[in-house]
């Protein structure tokens, strides 16, 4: 859902809610962009408040896409998100900004535990799932590569796809000593600033 004015918001999760979703999401780091200010009815940034009454209308877990800062992910919490996808839109948002690997973990640090935590840009190995877990992501989201594999396999393409993933998770993990997903750990990868440090 984009961050359409309350009124529209509120048409829109009535009929979002009669399909019974297990969540509700709404991505919220291009509001400021001429084309959505533009939309017939516009879209725009929204308060913390307006954002907790979104959260209320949607009666499902609430998640907030494009958060790619520690102050974002604090007011997502105060808003009342069950969830936020720390998300650069691919870079497109926005030139320059700093990867979501970057900020992920300090993200993580202030509001893992205490609401789930999902990243996406740049994920494109199984190597990078276990990357994004270490640096305390709870999940990961996985978009252009599946895109390339329809296109280019259908739906067996996109099957062999998961299976590298899978596998690449697997051997991963194994050479890092991780025997579940629960026991992948910061300290199993190394940052830029970590090798700064040494």
């Amino acid at each position: 859902m984009k961050p359409w004015n309350l009124e529209l918001i509120r048409e829109k999760m009535e009929m979002v809610n009669t399909g019974n979703p297990f969540a509700v999401a709404m991505d919220i780091d291009a509001a400021g962009l001429p084309f959505l200010k533009n939309m017939q009815p516009p879209a725009g940034s929204k308060t913390v408040e307006e954002l907790r009454e979104i959260a209320g209308l949607a009666k499902k877990p609430f998640i907030l896409k494009g958060i790619m800062t520690v102050e974002g992910a604090k007011k997502a919490l105060k808003a009342g998100a069950a969830g936020i996808v720390v998300s650069n839109h691919g870079g497109r948002v926005l030139d320059n900004c700093p990867a979501t690997a970057e900020v992920l973990p300090a993200i993580a640090d202030v509001v893992g535990g205490k609401l789930t935590v999902f990243v996406d840009g740049g994920i494109r190995t199984g190597m990078d799932v276990f990357k994004a877990l270490a640096l305390g992501a709870d999940a990961v989201l996985i978009g252009r590569p599946f895109v390339t594999m329809v296109y280019g396999g259908g739906a067996e393409g996109v099957a062999i796809y998961v299976e590298k993933l899978k596998s690449e998770l697997a051997d991963t993990m194994t050479m890092c000593g991780a025997h579940s997903l629960a026991d992948i750990r910061r300290d199993m990868v190394m940052t830029p600033r970590d090798l700064e440090r040494l």
